[in-house]
């Protein structure tokens, strides 16, 4: 059911970033604060304004907690049934693992005719830091051949951020930033973003809490 009411609106998935040409001499660090835009019961979107390489768009960021620890859940993210399972919008899912510290996802979206197919190829590296367990996303659109007919997106990163508590609950802060132009206003594709994000949370939440 999920997967169903995903539809067309589903390419908005990964065109969560308004983006626009900035003038050479805008500063990376020139980045307005986090406004909280959703909240669904324990799940919080917010969006700010960054400049990223002389280019204006905005970061989506996510705040949740999970009853599980840190390797219950990133096995979730290498395991391609399990990604499937509450990734929405994925018509097709191949992951290479290199180790249980790095890997890349090959997506390819579910856009009904008569829009254009489109996938996505993203690295993931693990690393520990002071403050926790992250995972880094960037586009690596190079690693897997490319379809016949279908548009491959290049410019994608982003991060999750596990913090683990001693009761065994980790908190997760997610971020997003795209630079692809948006099809539709803000308005009207922002709830649909967040729903479908939300939706993916939820689910990987469930799966990550279920012994």
């Amino acid at each position: 059911m999920r997967k169903q009411k995903a539809t067309f609106l589903i390419m908005l998935l990964l065109l969560s970033a308004s983006a626009k040409p900035m003038a050479k001499e805008s500063k990376s660090g020139n980045n307005e604060t986090w406004s909280l835009a959703r909240k669904s019961e324990d799940i919080s979107v917010y969006y700010r304004w960054v400049t990223i390489d002389s280019v204006k768009t905005r970061e989506m960021r996510a705040r949740f907690f999970i009853q599980a620890e840190v390797p219950e859940i990133l096995a979730h993210f290498y395991d391609p049934q399990s990604y499937f399972l509450w990734a929405v919008g994925v018509k097709e899912c191949r992951i290479t693992k290199m180790d249980n510290s790095e890997w890349v996802t090959y997506a390819l979206m579910s856009y009904p005719w008569p829009l254009k197919q489109k996938d996505l190829v993203t690295r993931h590296i693990v690393r520990q830091t002071a403050s926790g367990t992250r995972i880094s996303i960037s586009a690596d659109p190079q690693f897997f051949p490319k379809k016949e007919g279908v548009e491959r997106m290049e410019n994608y990163r982003g991060e999750w951020h596990f913090i683990s508590a001693e009761d065994g609950t980790t908190e997760v802060d997610y971020r997003v930033v795209s630079f692809t132009k948006p099809v539709f206003p803000r308005f009207i594709q922002d709830p649909v973003i967040q729903n479908l994000f939300i939706d993916s949370f939820h689910d990987l939440k469930h799966l990550a809490e279920t012994k």
